[in-house]
């Protein structure tokens, strides 16, 4: 997808406005970019929107959300996880292309290899829509890490089966269970032996780089290079790509300076960002409502083939670590979240469009991709917090949720107490109505007050978050008037890179604190003082 100046503006604008409704619609923003891409199509709002490049997806996109999925991924709670996240990016990712494929074969009367080709094909997850949403949503941590990995790890095996499938079929061979396992394996353990080796190279780099804006450079080609250099040598890409990026976290957390990690942290979150938007919005924009109409009644029997490969991929898998392995175990309920959160998205339709042009039925498996992602992101998309919730996985803290309440109290109070003087100043407001008001507010103020310190009390621990939070705000603060004295000319240069990153030390130890991990003994040292 080449984009000519005004259409890649009139994109940005798009995506902008629907980033503001999707905010007050409470609608997630990855189903209002793919809903908003499908209006722009369907009523020529702008002309000339080139198609979606599959090229552009592979090499570009996919590797930069991969590597940005891995460089901020709990390492540990892989490692922790590492037999439910395994059993289901091997085993049920075949299973789940098996069982696809062979519903899409009895349901839709395709030939076993076009059918397995296309349940390859919508066997990907969208590992955007899943990262997004469970970063977000506060259900179990466990759950939460076991599908975020999984969701970086699946499309690594997919990618290798839809590869291996699509060289039998367009050679006009049938697939063999033993040619596709045996590529797949050889696949993966030689795309995650690239993707360390890059990751190990990467982080070297970095130790001895010293500048934020070179490690980020070094990043960003470590990104790109994992997977294109697996890809070159016949090797899985995308799992290069997420191993690369574990790598580099490592030496991210363990040996590059505080300012650093904010600079590439921040630097990611901006990129995935982008590309996320140009992402959703192609989902839409590619997709053409006239060219799906005669294939409506194979979209839906599709769907359903999708929802009982997914289902047999995640619960027998399941039941096998249950009887194998019952520390392991995975509860009913959790389940079906994997079921429910089984989002297509942009890289099932890049490999659709990628088939080649004799691919048997290519027409049809074109259509069909299209027509199941975009139910899938939208009504998926859109279930995903309801189910959670029915499902009883979605936490609210009762203690944090009553904190809020009294601090929201306490801030409008106080609002209405300033208000309340300067309109007693003023001479708006008789001097007895002033007194009334007053009292009636400063009772209010102090109600909330203590109810603040009584939940404190009562509860160290949410009282401890709190107090780290609120360490942050200040942090914040103090990184704002440093910024603002270094640009006015009232402190030198190099005494405000000391003092800032002296503060990004700070954040990063809050941020550990905040989600289970220790501060460092500066922090520990300045939080006493």
């Amino acid at each position: 997808m080449l984009l000519e100046v005004p259409i890649l503006i009139g994109l940005m604008v798009a995506a902008i406005a629907l980033a503001i409704a999707a905010k007050r619609a409470s609608v997630p923003y990855n189903v209002a970019l793919v809903l908003g891409g499908l209006i722009i199509s369907v009523g020529h709002l702008l002309p000339g929107v080139p198609p979606l490049n599959p090229q552009v997806v592979f090499l570009i996109c996919l590797p930069l959300l991969l590597f940005e999925g891995g460089i901020t991924a709990d390492l540990n709670g892989i490692r922790a996880n590492a037999i439910p996240i395994g059993l289901l990016s091997s085993l049920g990712m075949v299973l789940a292309i098996g069982a696809t494929g062979a519903a899409l074969h009895f349901m839709l009367h395709l030939a076993w290899g076009p059918a397995l080709l296309l349940g390859s094909i919508l066997a990907v997850t969208d590992t955007v829509s899943i990262l997004y949403a469970f970063r977000r949503a506060p259900v179990p941590g466990r759950l939460a890490g076991i599908i975020q990995g999984e969701s970086l790890f699946n499309d690594g095996t997919a990618l290798v089966a839809y590869t291996a499938i699509a060289a039998v079929v367009v050679g006009g061979q049938a697939p063999t269970l033993g040619s596709i396992g045996g590529h797949m394996l050889l696949a993966s353990v030689g795309g995650a032996a690239v993707g360390l080796a890059m990751g190990l190279l990467g982080g070297f780099i970095i130790r001895r780089a010293e500048d934020p804006l070179a490690e980020i450079m070094v990043t960003t080609a470590v990104a790109l290079a994992s997977y294109v250099l697996a890809e070159e040598v016949h090797l899985s890409g995308a799992i290069s790509a997420v191993v690369a990026g574990l790598a580099v976290g490592v030496t991210l957390r363990r040996e590059v300076p505080p300012q650093s990690q904010v600079a590439i942290h921040s630097f990611w979150e901006y990129a995935t960002f982008g590309v996320n938007t140009f992402l959703f919005l192609s989902v839409g924009l590619d997709t053409r409502p006239e060219a799906l109409q005669g294939h409506l009644p194979g979209v839906g029997l599709a769907v359903v083939a999708v929802v009982l490969g997914r289902a047999v991929a995640i619960y027998l898998p399941f039941l096998l670590l249950k009887l194998f392995k019952p520390a392991e175990s995975i509860p009913l309920r959790w389940q079906h979240v994997f079921l429910v959160g089984n989002i297509k998205g942009a890289l099932s339709i890049g490999l659709a469009l990628g088939l080649p042009e004799n691919t048997p039925a290519r027409e049809q498996l074109v259509a069909i991709a299209f027509g199941v992602t975009l139910v899938s992101m939208v009504g998926q998309g859109l279930a995903l917090t309801g189910a959670l919730k029915w499902l009883g996985l979605f936490q609210q803290d009762a203690v944090a949720l009553e904190m809020a309440g009294q601090r929201g109290k306490l801030i409008a109070s106080r609002a209405a107490h300033v208000e309340l003087d300067a309109l007693h100043t003023q001479g708006l407001l008789p001097r007895a109505a002033y007194e009334h008001l007053r009292s009636e507010y400063q009772v209010n103020i102090a109600r909330a007050e203590r109810e603040l310190r009584r939940i404190s009390a009562q509860h160290l621990a949410e009282g401890a978050k709190d107090l780290l939070s609120m360490r942050r705000r200040l942090i914040d603060a103090e990184r704002t008037a440093l910024q603002g004295a270094r640009r006015n000319g009232l402190i030198p240069e190099a005494t405000a890179e000391e003092m800032l990153a002296h503060l990004d030390a700070r954040m990063l130890d809050l941020e550990k604190v905040l989600h289970g991990g220790s501060a460092s003994k500066d922090s520990k040292e300045h939080g006493a003082t």
